[in-house]
């Protein structure tokens, strides 16, 4: 199975330009761990601090969902096979449910003249070896069925490497030891952000996929 989940922040994270007064409202650790409160805890209390609106907020975490859910969709076309909405909705929400337990501080390493240096601590789990073993354990059910037509065995294979692939989810456990993210920050429109919002999106979704 293609692997496929963690490529999406690197498409997903958004931040709006915020107005904002004289000076940031939270400094540049509190920003970062906004941002990754959101998309990874989806918790909105933080990203609110900085003058996101409801509306920003809802836009944000839609354009993430959409485009988590046309990836799977995507993934499933490659190998001829179709996921049903209640199944996709099952999975994207095991996913949230797994990434929810997930922990991190944030502090600032060095601040200078409207820019600054924020490392993340994250807790992990190993995506890859999740994907892969609900991938695996779904293939030998399949050879055991024994399957003569090779359709049938590729639907069998698909809706079981799925329903592990959730519960796997529903049963994670994040790491005790913590992986660092270096991030470079900048402000704009009296908000610190990342500067590179690509590179920082890439390196938390290796980062927290236990790929870093």
């Amino acid at each position: 199975m293609k692997k496929f989940l963690p490529i999406l922040f690197c498409i997903c994270l958004y931040i709006p330009l915020l107005g904002g007064c004289n000076e940031p409202r939270l400094n540049a650790a509190d920003s970062i761990k906004a941002i990754y409160d959101l998309y990874i805890l989806g918790d909105t209390t933080g990203i609110s601090s900085l003058g996101m609106t409801k509306e920003d907020i809802s836009a944000a975490r839609k354009t993430y969902d959409d485009s988590l859910r046309e990836t799977i969709r995507a993934n499933f076309a490659d190998s001829g096979q179709e996921i049903e909405e209640e199944t996709l909705e099952e999975l994207c929400n095991a996913r949230k449910e797994a990434l929810s337990k997930m922990k991190a501080s944030a502090e600032i390493t060095k601040e200078s003249e409207g820019k600054a240096t924020v490392v993340i601590h994250t807790t992990f789990f190993n995506e890859f070896d999740l994907d892969a073993d609900a991938y695996y354990n779904a293939r030998e059910k399949a050879k055991k069925k024994g399957f003569e037509d090779l359709e049938k065995q590729q639907v069998f294979l698909m809706n079981a490497y799925t329903k592990n692939l959730i519960k796997a989810y529903q049963e994670v456990t994040p790491s005790k030891e913590t992986i660092d993210i270096t991030v470079d920050c900048v402000i704009q429109n009296k908000t610190w952000i990342p500067a590179n919002m690509s590179s920082f999106g890439s390196d938390l979704a290796l980062a927290i996929s236990g790929q870093q």
